[in-house]
């Protein structure tokens, strides 16, 4: 029994081990990579750096101020809105019994499954007609709603016993308070974990990006990387610049809320 559990900790190390470096790689080169010139680059066997390095792919981004103001604003009030919906939402579905619930619940956990290729025509058509396109309000607007968040959400909060709700209820208080006041406060964890994914998704976001936006001053930062690509030439470098740069602020994000995020997945779990 003893030696299968060495061999269980030995694979599943290993498993650790090359999960990790298929993870780090990709990551290694764009750092790499931002410090040379576009020869450098590709050059076999590749060095960490070259007599070559330097910060000449950074100053090639004066622009990407700008760019990175609009990915903060538009993640930002992405997130916020959806960690809004998100929660009432679940709350409403998970603690609140009405007719056609569980129905209606299915149907919205079944439009995960429709492609957003499917439903960009008529949502662009929806943005012009509301004198939207071309504004970060755009964005925001197509942004709203996460299914996926809505229903880890409600996967924590069925975990909340509905006899500390009824406590609350039988005191006075209403449907708002109890769920700002003692619904909220016990699902920081899973909060934490949503924002997570909504702020990663939406600072990455290219494909609404390049559909709602068409003005420079308006692009985001994975928008923003498409000025180095032109019909005959990519430049890597500054690409490689951009790229090391937008990955900072998703770091931070989740080694600030790693703790939160592990357990707001594992609580999400507990209960179907």
């Amino acid at each position: 029994m003893t030696s299968r559990i060495k061999i269980s900790n030995i694979l599943s190390n290993i498993i650790i081990l090359i999960t990790s470096f298929v993870v780090l790689v990709p990551i290694f080169i764009i750092v790499t990579a931002a410090f040379k010139n576009e020869v450098d680059i590709f050059e076999r066997p590749a060095a960490l750096f070259t007599e070559n390095s330097g910060l000449f792919n950074f100053q090639q981004l004066e622009m990407f101020p700008r760019y990175i103001w609009n990915s903060i604003k538009v993640t930002f009030f992405c997130t916020v809105i959806q960690l809004g919906t998100a929660s009432t939402g679940a709350y409403a579905f998970s603690k609140l019994k009405w007719k056609g619930r569980d129905t209606i619940f299915l149907l919205y956990l079944m439009s995960m499954m429709i492609p957003i290729q499917v439903i960009i025509i008529p949502q662009f058509m929806i943005i012009r007609s509301f004198g939207l396109y071309d504004t970060h309000l755009a964005l925001i607007m197509v942004a709203s709603f996460t299914v996926f968040g809505t229903f880890l959400i409600k996967q924590f909060f069925m975990t909340i016993p509905d006899s500390l709700l009824e406590s609350a209820r039988l005191d006075g208080a209403h449907e708002w308070l109890i769920y700002w006041k003692i619904v909220m406060p016990l699902a920081k964890t899973v909060l934490a974990t949503v924002l997570i994914f909504s702020f990663r998704w939406f600072w990455n976001e290219f494909f609404s990006a390049l559909i709602y936006l068409t003005s420079p001053e308006l692009k985001t930062l994975p928008l923003g990387m498409t000025d180095f690509v032109t019909e005959y030439m990519v430049y890597y470098g500054p690409q490689m610049a951009a790229a090391m740069i937008s990955i900072i602020p998703v770091m931070i994000l989740f080694i600030s809320l790693q703790r939160f995020f592990i357990q707001g997945i594992t609580a999400s779990g507990i209960k179907g």
